[in-house]
């Protein structure tokens, strides 16, 4: 072999390497960002979010009293708002919300606030809100990317009208300048555009029934996500191509595609699939990872958490949120419950003893042991001897996910059999909606309805 022909073969060889060096590099960056994707979307972790931070802009100047129609609206930056007011206690609002171009989108439709403490509770004795005591409505989830809020009495009378607005993702303290308040007649927002959640089959293969109208109205479009499969499903074939082109070895591009498949394969999310059902206990995501720095509150409540004897029926709600967060948002929202819940309505701990959110991961809620009859303030005067089991959204025209239910059916059963509860002992199975034990309109009738085949599942594979 001459000499010219040996460095031809170095060159070749050199080039070779080169090569499959960077496409080693792309494929290894492919599959790191499926990963981190899909395990995103699972919500498992702490995403290690700062404290979330509240603060009160009042709308009405005094006493002043106002009707239908009248609208004021905030400079603000926050992620998660709430209307406060005297008078009528059945008012009901619009949220409207800007974007970072100006644009204003319909948020949600209020609902009342209809939780509550028992009598003679801890958050009662500490002053926990009630909705005869305080007339607030549910915390609204307005998403990132947002410079203003629109609120617009649509029915009834108030006074005294204030507008808290939380931040619960970057630590710093929302914004509040009023910018108008008045009757006003602006062209309406647009209407909401995001599709309709699917009435999906139980994670066991039900069909739920049909589900009546509702007026409640959920964010016009996605909150900001984090992300998500498929942007790792995007990253990951565009790697691939370009490894291909580079090494030019079908050997190497097979083997490729079969990581890129099992990893999506094994960490897809599950929001519309039907095996989205978490295990549980193992799957709950303890109080430590999700919120370790949001405790009790030691200062209102010094007792710590209370407990009842027994814990023998479970209460579903459902959080009149909007249902277009996207997983990495399941948190920030439940943070910001918990500010609205501790900081504004002066409770002892959120009042929800576990959330699901809509892609069926469960949480722990009010701390004092998954495993224990903790007495939250979610029902109120039903609290003792009930664990209230919050689904994160809005759940009056449209059914949670196929996997949320799931979660949801064997939440219920774990819960009800280590508390020594026998759901056939009970027509009801001892799973009640919101609305069975207080005028309200929660679960929302889509996910009432469905309760039903949650009745069924959780028996059949008792």
């Amino acid at each position: 072999m001459d000499r010219k022909t040996r460095r031809l073969r170095r060159i070749q060889i050199r080039s070779r390497r080169t090569k499959l060096v960077a496409g080693a590099v792309l494929a290894a960056a492919a599959v790191a960002v499926l990963a981190a994707g899909a395990f995103g979307q699972q919500g498992q972790g702490s995403p290690h979010l700062p404290k979330p931070q509240v603060d009160s802009v009042a709308l009405t100047p005094g006493s002043l009293p106002i009707d239908a129609g009248w609208e004021g609206q905030v400079g603000t930056d926050a992620d998660l708002v709430a209307v406060q007011w005297n008078g009528d206690q059945g008012a009901k609002y619009t949220f409207e919300v800007r974007n970072g171009n100006g644009d204003w989108r319909k948020a949600a439709d209020t609902q009342v606030f209809d939780n509550g403490p028992d009598p003679g509770s801890q958050d009662a004795l500490a002053g926990g809100a009630t909705p005869d005591s305080k007339h607030v409505s549910e915390p609204v989830w307005v998403g990132k990317d947002v410079s203003g809020v629109r609120v617009r009495l649509d029915d009834g009378s108030a006074q005294d009208v204030t507008l808290h607005v939380i931040d619960s993702t970057s630590g710093k303290k929302p914004e509040k300048n009023v910018e108008s308040t008045g009757v006003n007649t602006p062209a309406p927002a647009p209407p909401p555009t995001e599709p309709p959640l699917s009435a999906p089959a139980s994670s066991s293969g039900a069909s739920p029934p049909s589900s009546s109208t509702s007026t409640t109205t959920t964010t016009a479009e996605p909150a900001q996500q984090g992300l998500g499969l498929g942007h790792g499903l995007a990253a990951a074939a565009v790697a691939t191509l370009a490894v291909a082109f580079i090494v030019r070895r079908r050997r190497a591009l097979a083997v490729l595609i079969a990581i890129v498949v099992l990893v999506g394969s094994a960490c897809a999310p599950t929001k519309d699939g039907g095996t989205g059902a978490r295990p549980i206990p193992d799957a709950i995501v303890a109080r430590s990872s999700w919120a370790p720095d949001l405790p009790w509150n030691w200062n209102a409540c010094p007792g710590g958490p209370d407990y009842a004897s027994h814990m023998s029926t479970a209460i579903v709600h459902h959080t009149v949120n909007s249902n277009g967060y996207g997983p990495g948002d399941s948190v920030g929202i439940m943070r910001g419950i918990w500010a609205y819940h501790v900081q504004l309505l002066g409770y002892c701990d959120i009042a929800y003893n576990f959330i699901i959110d809509n892609y069926g991961v469960p949480y722990e809620g009010r701390l004092g042991g998954i495993d224990q009859a903790v007495i939250g303030a979610h029902s109120l005067g039903y609290n003792t001897g009930t664990t209230g089991i919050a689904m994160l959204g809005t759940f009056s025209s449209v059914t949670p996910s196929n996997g949320a239910l799931g979660t949801l059916e064997n939440l219920i059963r774990w819960k009800l059999y280590i508390h020594g509860d026998n759901p056939f002992d009970d027509p009801a199975a001892d799973i009640l909606g919101h609305r069975d034990v207080y005028a309200t309109e929660c679960p929302g009738q889509a996910l009432y309805d469905y309760l039903p085949y949650t009745r069924h599942f959780v028996k059949q594979y008792w």
